[in-house]
């Protein structure tokens, strides 16, 4: 599987051990209206929005689970287990870029893990040149790199 940490944080602006060095950049939901405004905001996150999807149906015709679900304000309409088909990812993947629930969306032939400061990783089998592209193209970054939320990992 070909994994990737998809992000709005140029690579350039790493110091040698990986850390973001740009500590004034926007970083969760919670920033809007301090750090960032709506407007920017809802930018980026259709941007990884979009992205995520280009990536997961070149790949995964049935869906991807909900894995480890970690809900406390119930604010989620699935249960840990069900499948969230293609058609009903965007709602869910905004949910999980503005911190209203966690989980991990997986199957055997991909995934996407979000972590903290908004940084999402892709596992898919086939990561073609033009999602790549596209991606790129919205200002993201994508990056080979393992998941570090893999479950033997957490």
């Amino acid at each position: 599987m070909n994994e990737y940490r998809i992000t709005k944080y140029n690579p350039e602006n790493r110091n040698t051990q990986g850390h973001y060095l740009d500590v004034q950049d926007w970083t969760e939901f919670s920033d809007v209206g301090k750090k960032v405004s709506l407007e920017e905001y809802e930018i980026v996150e259709e941007s990884y929005i979009s992205s995520a999807i280009d990536f997961i149906k070149e790949n995964e015709p049935n869906g991807l689970q909900i894995r480890d679900l970690q809900d406390l304000k119930s604010r989620s309409t699935f249960k840990e287990g069900d499948v969230v088909l293609i058609k009903e990812l965007a709602p869910v993947l905004r949910s999980l870029l503005r911190g209203e629930y966690w989980c991990r969306l997986e199957s055997e032939q991909s995934f996407i893990h979000f972590g903290w400061d908004y940084y999402m990783y892709i596992g898919v089998n086939n990561a073609s040149s033009e999602s790549i592209l596209r991606t790129t193209e919205k200002g993201l970054y994508v990056e080979e790199f393992i998941s570090p939320y893999h479950p033997e990992n957490t």
